[in-house]
């Protein structure tokens, strides 16, 4: 565990580096044709209001990235923004639309984190099913890693539904014809004090796209 704390640290700080150097977001290039986002890892602005950033999701992203050879792409700073909200003119998105086109990406995991006092563990938000591209299996080899990597509360398009034209999930599925999914990780399974939640969830998304890479 205390190998994992180092690299979640590690990733955290290249947020950190990435903010210094006034970057609004970093990409990491990939093979395989997934991509991975995690737009709220720094704070955001929506309708001129501060919003928290959502702890550790850059950082797991990351380190997915690392150790599966798929692209990530995730903020180092608040410009005034909010990319999952934003539906015109927001360069993350703009972005994760050109990696998607030039690259012949096949998949988008958006990574976000959820508080301690929801009932469900992860919730899988997928626009009622819209935003799958009639891709539905997605969903249930998402259940099986997470059950079988013993994170058993799934819910899917309960609260988080990604239905709004304002996600980036629903934005880039309905442009760009690719199966999208919107992820609301709990606190238990992303904060660097919960090491073990976190390795549970880097193994299932880990072991799901080792799955479907080839696909």
């Amino acid at each position: 565990m205390e190998e994992l704390k180092k690299q979640i640290e590690k990733y955290n700080q290249k947020i950190i580096d990435g903010e210094k150097q006034g970057k609004s977001f970093e990409i990491v290039e990939g093979k395989v044709p997934i991509i991975l986002s995690a737009p709220h890892c720094v704070k955001q602005t929506r309708n001129g209001k501060i919003k928290g950033e959502e702890g550790e999701t850059g950082a797991i992203v990351q380190y997915i990235s690392e150790h599966t050879n798929c692209w990530c792409i995730y903020k180092t700073a608040n410009m005034q923004d909010d990319a999952n909200y934003d539906t015109e003119n927001n360069p993350y998105k703009d972005a994760i639309m050109q990696i998607v086109e030039n690259n012949k990406i096949k998949l988008l995991l958006d990574i976000h984190g959820a508080g301690y006092e929801n009932d469900f563990d992860i919730e899988v938000g997928t626009g009622q099913m819209e935003n799958l591209q009639g891709e539905n299996f997605i969903i249930d080899e998402l259940k099986e890693s997470f059950i079988i990597n013993g994170i058993k509360n799934i819910a899917v398009d309960t609260k988080y539904k990604a239905i709004s034209e304002h996600t980036i999930s629903r934005q880039i599925s309905q442009k760009t014809k690719i199966p999208c999914v919107q992820l609301e990780i709990n606190g238990r399974y992303r904060y660097i004090e919960n090491l073990e939640g976190i390795e549970k969830l880097i193994k299932a998304l880990m072991s799901f796209i080792n799955k479907n890479k080839e696909k």
